[in-house]
């Protein structure tokens, strides 16, 4: 056991602060959601390639995920988006595209500077500082082999795939979807987790005929696919040991993965979403083994008692209790998932009374999760949508194959509203309907909103500036470990304000095959001071401080009480 410390310090101690220009004005009315799509004034080109040659296959349908990550460390979110390839040798170029955030408000594809273009069919992404250098890597799922992108610190990466050993091809399988970097073993460095989906490939059926249309074939059409967990060994290369740390599951179909302690045991465990069956949940046994715990916990099944088809995995404190509830979007005609955690490794499914359940029924959802919208302090949820069988217009079912996203604002009550309509009279971000699949969070603008990035199959994404929330005020920290992994994935921060306490995970991927900022973003309502803040590492060290300002944005380092401040700098407007 790693022993705990506790460290008690003020605004001044063990806090850098960002003090960041806001990019943004605040407009009035706290709630109203107000989002804009400015794909194309941000200077957003990318545009995924389907990859379909006449009507699409299930892997055609599946991608794509999107990565919000700071790659260059200059305090500024940028974007890494995958694509898929043309595999039937139509001469049709594709490829992945990292945009560099300019800092006011464009970006600049840099993706053959930085050499990440992908080497082949892309479905996601994942991110992690698995070597403790101080910038985040790049792990791409695919079709085949997936592909490590180390970070070499002056913007550009190399590929370490076959020195790391983490191609995801051990047992043979072939189409890659969630994958997530997070320590289990709490040893300091990132270990790696790859999903694995059906078992799919040239010689298997493509399409199948779906009511009276031809279209995508179900999972249940294919086998499944194991999943591999990787150790770090600390010196750039990693061990498979899923069958040693007994996670090994011949016939998943998964489609994400989350690492979140959901037991408050101190220990990383694992949410794995399946297509078409039951959902695993492998809680972490301390000795660098797992118990698949799904059916114990009351996750693996609904409330039903039946699988899903599990796309989106969020954890957040939606009632504010201090415990980690957990949200799982799912298909058309099917309610979405809501758990309550009620402490003691147990949940509840409470959908139906929260309020998301008929509305959610409606859509087909993918990527998507927990966010405050409006910084009034009480997590909201966005969901992106989109059908995956393109006979669907036409069909008997007589639905729609394109699909507008979901916004529901939290009551603080236990329920949600649903505020999409709201959203699209006060901005162009839900309107236009899309095939939403991942969708990832961050700060992009760094001015107290968090933004949302949907990667949309066959399209351009969608990038939602977020200007809600009006007066409300917000706080934002990074935090950085030393004893604990160098990105605190697994840390916990908790914020109290106005007699409000919240909580945040920092987690390495989540949503649909994506990965959000890391930086824990916090709204506060009206307050405008913070009564404390707590951090738990995953090395066991604590540390708190008091009576912060907020409208800020912070870096807590662990351990170490240095004091310095860095200002977020603008870089001059693109020509």
């Amino acid at each position: 056991m790693i022993g705990r410390f506790l460290i008690v310090a003020g605004i001044g101690v063990g806090m850098l602060l960002l003090a960041a220009e806001f990019a943004g004005s605040r407009p009035g009315g706290n709630s109203t959601p107000r989002f804009d799509d400015i794909t194309k004034q941000a200077g957003v080109t990318f545009v995924h390639l389907k990859g379909n040659q006449g009507v699409a296959n299930i892997m055609d349908e599946a991608g794509p995920g999107v990565c919000v990550f700071d790659f260059d460390g200059d305090g500024w979110p940028d974007i890494y988006f995958v694509s898929a390839r043309d595999l039937y040798g139509r001469g049709i170029a594709a490829r992945n595209a990292l945009y560099r955030n300019n800092g006011d408000g464009t970006f600049t594809d840099v993706t053959d500077k930085a050499g990440v273009p992908g080497t082949g069919y892309g479905l996601g992404c994942t991110v992690g500082d698995y070597d403790n250098d101080g910038y985040p890597d790049l792990y791409v799922t695919q079709y085949g082999k997936n592909v490590l992108y180390h970070n070499n610190g002056n913007g550009t990466f190399s590929d370490v795939t076959a020195k790391a050993h983490v191609d995801g091809a051990d047992f043979g399988t072939r189409l890659h979807t969630g994958a997530t970097f997070f320590d289990y073993d709490r040893d300091g460095n990132l270990d790696l987790y790859t999903g694995g989906y059906v078992d799919f490939g040239p010689e298997v059926k493509q399409t199948c005929t779906i009511a009276g249309a031809e279209s995508s074939c179900p999972p249940s059409e294919y086998r499944g696919s194991p999943d591999v967990l990787y150790h770090n060994n600390g010196d750039g290369t990693f061990t498979n040991v899923t069958k040693a740390a007994k996670i090994y599951q011949p016939n998943g179909k998964n489609l994400s993965v989350l690492a979140s302690d959901y037991d408050n045991d101190g220990w990383a465990d694992l949410f794995v979403a399946n297509d078409g069956m039951e959902m695993y949940l492998y809680h972490n046994n301390h000795d660098g083994t797992f118990t698949e715990s799904g059916l114990a916990a009351g996750v693996g099944l609904t409330e039903d008692g039946g699988g899903m088809a599990a796309m989106c995995l969020s954890v957040g404190d939606y009632d504010n209790d201090g415990l980690l509830d957990l949200y799982v979007s799912d298909f058309q005609d099917i309610p979405h998932h809501l758990w309550r955690n009620h402490g003691e490794g147990s949940f509840e499914e409470v959908g139906r009374k929260a309020g998301i359940a008929n509305i959610t029924a409606r859509f087909l959802s993918f990527g998507g999760g927990f966010t405050d919208f409006d910084n009034d302090g009480w997590v909201d949820l966005f969901i992106a949508n989109g059908h995956v069988y393109q006979g669907v217009e036409n069909s008997t079912v007589k639905g729609h194959y394109k699909q507008i996203n979901l916004l529901f604002h939290n009551n603080r009550n236990g329920t949600f509203t649903d505020v999409t309509a709201q959203a699209q009279a006060h901005g162009t971000g839900f309107s236009v309907p899309h095939l939403g699949r991942g969708a990832a969070f961050g700060d992009l603008f760094n001015d107290g909103h968090e933004d949302i990035v949907v990667g949309n199959n066959d399209d351009p994404p969608s990038i939602l500036r977020n200007r809600s929330g009006g007066t409300n005020h917000f706080v934002s920290f990074k935090l950085v470990g030393t004893r604990s992994n160098r990105d605190a994935l697994g840390a916990r921060i908790r914020v109290k304000a106005g007699g409000v306490s919240e909580i945040r995970e920092i987690a390495g991927a989540g949503s649909y095959l994506s990965t959000s900022d890391t930086r824990a973003h916090f709204g506060l309502g009206q307050s405008t001071q913070i009564d404390s803040i707590e951090v738990s590492w995953p090395s066991g060290i604590r540390q708190e401080f008091h009576n912060v300002k907020a409208d800020q944005f912070y870096v807590i380092e662990e351990g170490k009480p240095a004091v310095r401040t860095q200002v977020i700098a603008r870089r001059p407007a693109r020509r």
